[in-house]
């Protein structure tokens, strides 16, 4: 199989395994949003800053490097492995040792068993990191999307039963846990490749220049993005956590499943053609505006329905998430294809590079962040943040652009043709809900708006002709061909 057959392959499997995924994560997560409070995520939310940051320490970068180096051995897989679990079972033991401090912390005794609990996760998941990294080294993302989408569906099922019965926030907990087990069973089973019982120190050492540089920008970027958390959850409370936690990851959805998807099969196949500068940039970019081809109308269009949004989905206890998931709405858009430099970065081989930018944004943005806190409210912090990753938007770009040859404007005229369209059509969904009728209910508002903005976007994409339009269909129609030709019809 060519590497375009392989990317394309790998790209089909990644769009039908996150369609099946965010159906599935969209409804666990409405119906749990329903059945719990927001304090039992705010909770969660105060434990996930520091076990997400130890989560940041699973393979200490050296899975990256397995997929971005060019040919690896039997002794960097067996001797990663190795590390993996040992950093697993360390990672449990810190995080048991200083459940007592995240409690006196946030001055909330309930977090101390949570936290304990929820720490099993990081041993559980380093028997699998390896089996991972291989099935995404050789884009076999058909075995992974299985796998996925059972630890998924059986985690949710498990966490809907736990909130009927009233487990509360243990419910969460529980739901990390299960993923953690199935997810590992899963790879074992699935995959070919088992670890040999050795060491080697010298494989290792080999990979530690690229993780290194990796692992140290991920420490640090992980901090910027969660700062917001710490602070909300310390000066706020859990319940402010709680509403801002949900407007961010109600965000991240579209992102997760679009721009990580995408990112997960462009990484290895930018890797495997790294040298060819001109190829990178043109697959680097042709990628962005096909995700932005998605993700920038969904942002848009529920920055203009996020009132009936919430409310319909979640009820009237959530009325405060409204104007934060609005202003979200802003970042995600920038985010869904920002957070896409990294493909350039790992796949040059110059995560040095990006750990420098991390460092010069991550401090504006900290301060950006603090601002907020200071200022006072959940809402406050959001705009903030937003601005500045505004602020931080062209060099973002630029930087990693010098790599591949690759410019601002580059990026620009890539995305903009989609930008424009999201805006009108974000402009005659919100007309559409003034001339609806006040005493409409607000699901009903829901349904027409988001029907037409669908309708009117793809009128807009095909009247325009845009480029990321015509390629993505042009994809779509090749994939279909492959898998259903044509029979030669006989006269």
């Amino acid at each position: 199989m060519s590497l375009k057959q392989q990317t394309l392959t790998g790209l089909e499997w990644n769009a039908g395994a996150n369609i099946a995924k965010q159906i599935l994560q969209f409804v666990i997560s409405v119906i749990l949003i329903r059945l719990l409070t927001p304090e039992d995520f705010g909770l969660i939310g105060m434990i996930i800053v520091f076990t997400g940051f130890a989560g940041l320490f699973g393979d200490l970068g050296f899975g990256a490097a397995l997929i971005q180096r060019k040919e690896i051995e039997e002794r960097h897989l067996s001797s990663i492995f190795w590390l993996n679990i040992a950093t697993g079972l360390i990672l449990t033991g810190i995080m048991l040792a200083i459940a007592p401090v995240i409690t006196t912390f946030y001055n909330e005794p309930r977090l101390k068993l949570l936290t304990m609990v929820l720490s099993a996760a990081f041993f559980i998941g380093s028997f699998s990191i390896v089996q991972k990294i291989i099935l995404i080294r050789s884009m076999n993302f058909r075995v992974l999307a299985i796998i996925e989408t059972l630890t998924m569906s059986i985690a949710g099922i498990l966490a809907i039963i736990l909130a009927f019965l009233g487990f509360g926030v243990w419910t969460l907990v529980w739901q990390a846990i299960v993923s953690a087990i199935i997810g590992a069973i899963l790879l074992w089973v699935l995959s070919d490749w088992r670890p040999s019982l050795r060491f080697n120190k010298n494989a290792a050492k080999e990979l530690l220049g690229f993780s290194g540089n990796l692992l140290g920008f991920d420490v640090f970027n992980y901090w910027v993005r969660n700062v917001d958390d710490l602070l909300i959850g310390k000066v706020i409370g859990s319940s402010g956590l709680g509403i801002y936690t949900k407007a961010y990851s109600i965000m991240l959805m579209p992102l997760r499943q679009v721009s990580s998807a995408v990112g997960q099969v462009m990484f290895p196949t930018l890797s495997k053609i790294q040298d060819d500068k001109l190829r990178v940039k043109h697959l680097y970019l042709s990628s962005i505006s096909i995700i932005a081809l998605i993700t920038f109308p969904m942002m848009m269009g529920l920055l203009i329905v996020a009132d009936s949004f919430v409310l319909v989905l979640f009820g009237q206890k959530w009325v405060n998430l409204i104007p934060i998931l609005k202003v979200f709405c802003l970042l995600g858009m920038l985010q869904s294809i920002g957070t896409t430099v990294g493909w350039i970065y790992n796949s040059q081989g110059r995560t040095d590079w990006q750990f420098l930018w991390g460092i010069a944004s991550g401090s504006l943005l900290i301060i950006s962040i603090i601002i907020g806190i200071i200022i006072g409210s959940v809402l406050s912090v959001a705009v903030c943040y937003t601005i500045g990753e505004i602020i931080l938007t062209y060099h973002g770009f630029a930087i990693p652009g010098k790599l591949i040859n690759m410019t601002f404007r580059d990026v620009v005229h890539s995305v903009s043709g989609v930008f424009g369209c999201a805006v009108l059509m974000a402009g005659g969904v919100y007309l559409l809900g003034v001339i609806l009728p006040s005493a409409w209910p607000h699901w009903a508002n829901l349904v027409v708006q988001v029907s037409f903005g669908i309708i009117i976007y793809i009128v807009l994409i095909h009247f325009f002709k845009l480029k990321s339009y015509v390629e993505a269909k042009e994809l779509f129609l090749e994939q279909w061909q492959t898998h259903f030709p044509r029979k030669n019809s006989i006269c």
